[in-house]
């Protein structure tokens, strides 16, 4: 996914409004960073920036950017570390949410921010990154007679070209099964307040900082309520959560 520079904005804002901290004196991580675009930009606006990504897929000095351990899934920063931990199109991919969110808990601060853009379950009108429609929704099963039959009428990613409709189909098939994960809002929510005790999805502060068509749609129609309530279940999703300052017991 590409970084643009209302990702960087909406990042560098929600330091100060959600984190409650200035901006040039945060510690932020960027979990599941790519090529750490995300880093750079922030960096460039004096925030204290890393990344880190259990693929790793950056090119030269990326001395701020650390793999994540596979074998024993543990990123690879002290506990108690940022103010912030964000993340732009990562959930969507993630296998295993409840341990990933223990340890984004782990390295915030107490009081610090979990703050998380991903594609809604039912996200229109097409899956967003092998382009086949309602592949989110019917997550985890995905029909091979469905990704057959949008391969055959020439649906392709970029990096499918060249492929005749059986190796599509394969190809999404194992895509599907391997790298894509749509739990429903219910989900994250049980995990998030076990983990956090506390969840939220401010669409709101979302639609007003972001970027996209959704986002022009909400600042020209003046039912900004159901436009969010839409965007939450058919667009992208702002999840934030807050490290306790005090845990319980």
């Amino acid at each position: 996914m590409t970084i643009t520079l209302s990702d960087i904005s909406l990042v560098h804002d929600a330091i100060r409004d959600f984190a409650q901290t200035d901006p040039q004196k945060a510690k932020v991580l960027d979990f599941g960073c790519g090529r750490g675009e995300l880093v750079d930009g922030l960096c460039a606006l004096g925030v204290d920036a890393y990344g880190c990504d259990i693929n790793p897929r950056w090119d030269g000095d990326k001395s701020r950017l650390r793999p994540i351990e596979c074998s024993s899934y543990r990123i690879p920063y002290d506990d108690n570390l940022f103010d912030l931990v964000c993340s732009n199109s990562v959930f969507e991919h993630v296998q295993n949410i409840r341990e990933s969110f223990l340890e984004i808990k782990r390295v915030l601060r107490p009081g610090g921010i979990s703050f998380h853009i991903y594609p809604a379950k039912w996200y229109l009108p097409v899956e967003p990154h092998i382009f086949v429609p309602l592949v989110n929704a019917m997550w985890p099963k995905q029909p091979r007679w469905w990704l057959a039959f949008w391969a055959i009428m020439g649906i392709r990613a970029s990096f499918q070209q060249g492929l005749n409709w059986r190796q599509v189909t394969e190809a999404n098939w194992r895509y599907c099964k391997t790298k894509l994960c749509y739990p429903p809002q219910s989900f994250f929510r049980v995990v998030l307040m076990e983990v956090f005790g506390n969840c939220d999805w401010p669409m709101h502060y979302f639609l007003s900082k972001a970027g996209g068509g959704m986002v022009s749609l909400y600042r020209r129609l003046p039912l900004k309520s159901l436009v969010a309530c839409l965007g939450q279940y058919n667009r992208m999703v702002l999840l934030v959560q807050r490290k306790p300052v005090c845990e319980p017991g």
